[in-house]
């Protein structure tokens, strides 16, 4: 295919991919870019950390949980175009009670989705099995989490019952605790 330049502005209402090919198939297997999207159009609620909270799609849920008590957050509906995203606001130095995301009905985490985790005070990535529908944070009872004050997950649908997930998480480098889990 020959390139391609564009003069102006080019528009997609559900992302652009990235495609590769199977050289010995042939097969194209998409790939997502840009999972970090635009919060332009996004309003933005906060809400004080709960043992439950049931987040709204196309809204930025601001929320002070802090490790102290578990908070379990129930996804909306994995609808292609819909963006969730949680905004940290407060250090979750409190404790090391989890806080978890779990996909609604028969949605799932996209296969071979990562986060940043930590294991002995060193970064790694966990990667999401097939199948996957929760996303666990367990943090440290310290003041040095890779989620804490300002971090932000973000969770995309660019396929219906699929939620991709990227993240902004602490660039401190005293940020070498706690750890996300894909289950």
């Amino acid at each position: 295919m020959a390139n391609t330049t564009f003069n102006g502005p080019v528009r997609s209402e559900k992302g652009f991919q990235q495609v590769n090919k199977n050289t010995s198939t042939g097969a194209y297997t998409a790939r997502t870019l840009g999972l970090k999207p635009d919060l332009t159009s996004l309003t933005a609620t906060t809400v004080a950390a709960a043992t439950s909270l049931t987040y709204t799609a196309n809204v930025i849920t601001i929320t002070n949980y802090t490790g102290a008590q578990a908070q379990a957050v129930t996804m909306p509906s994995a609808t292609v175009g819909t963006i969730v995203v949680h905004l940290q606001s407060d250090d979750t130095a409190g404790g090391t009670s989890a806080l978890s995301f779990t996909c609604a009905g028969d949605d799932v985490f996209t296969t071979g989705s990562k986060i940043e985790s930590t294991s002995s005070s060193i970064i790694i990535m966990d990667t999401s099995a097939a199948s996957e529908t929760v996303l666990t944070f367990t943090p440290a009872n310290a003041a040095t989490n890779i989620l804490t004050f300002g971090c932000y997950l973000y969770f995309t649908c660019y396929t219906k019952g699929y939620w991709s997930v990227a993240s902004d998480l602490s660039r401190y480098p005293t940020s070498t605790t706690g750890t996300f889990a894909w289950s």
